[in-house]
């Protein structure tokens, strides 16, 4: 790893990335997780193109594109109370994680490179979900993942972020924890 002014290029971008991702972690409604997360993605495919990680950046261009499917489904279901599946979102996370599989098998770089597939299908799986809790919930390993990849690509500030990240994944769940808890005890009473 040299301090190229791409390497300082990439790593500035990586705050900014991380900056966009830990909003989407502290966002009480799915649509702003997701607009949040759209940008945050295509800022990520930036940074791992300036820094050679093809298989962290295939997995950014997935997230990036599913997430246009999950931003037309939350305007689709807004205003409902209960979120419903259809069978196209069945259909859609099982195209997801095909592209996920096919782009792994061209762009695999060694075994620690799987760390970025594993974030990744970790990730997909809990923005499915159209839970706020589970899509926090399952960023404390979707950060532990990244986190390890980061150190793999030598992304110093992606390891810091992602150490950002994960305390921020666990606080947003606590506090939606905490949110749920009250509502359960106000009505139950």
């Amino acid at each position: 790893m040299s301090w190229s002014v791409t390497y300082i290029l990439s790593q500035v971008l990586t705050v900014v990335e991380y900056g966009l991702l830990g909003l989407s972690y502290l966002a009480k409604r799915r649509v702003a997780v997701v607009i949040l997360d759209i940008v945050s993605m295509l800022t990520g495919i930036v940074v791992f193109i300036l820094l050679g990680a093809d298989l962290g950046m295939a997995m950014s261009v997935v997230i990036f594109l599913a997430n246009f499917y999950y931003l037309w489904d939350e305007k689709k279901q807004e205003g409902r109370k209960k979120k419903v599946y259809y069978k196209r979102d069945y259909v859609v996370l099982v195209v997801v994680l095909l592209a996920i599989l096919v782009l792994t098998i061209l762009t695999y770089d060694g075994p620690l490179s799987l760390l970025s597939v594993a974030a990744t299908t970790l990730y997909e799986i809990s923005i499915w979900q159209k839970s706020t809790m589970v899509y926090k919930f399952i960023g404390i390993p979707v950060s532990l993942c990244w986190m390890s990849y980061n150190g793999f690509v030598g992304s110093i500030f992606g390891v810091l972020c992602e150490t950002v990240m994960l305390t921020t994944s666990i606080v947003g769940y606590v506090i939606e924890v905490k949110k749920r808890k009250k509502i359960y005890h106000r009505t139950n009473k």
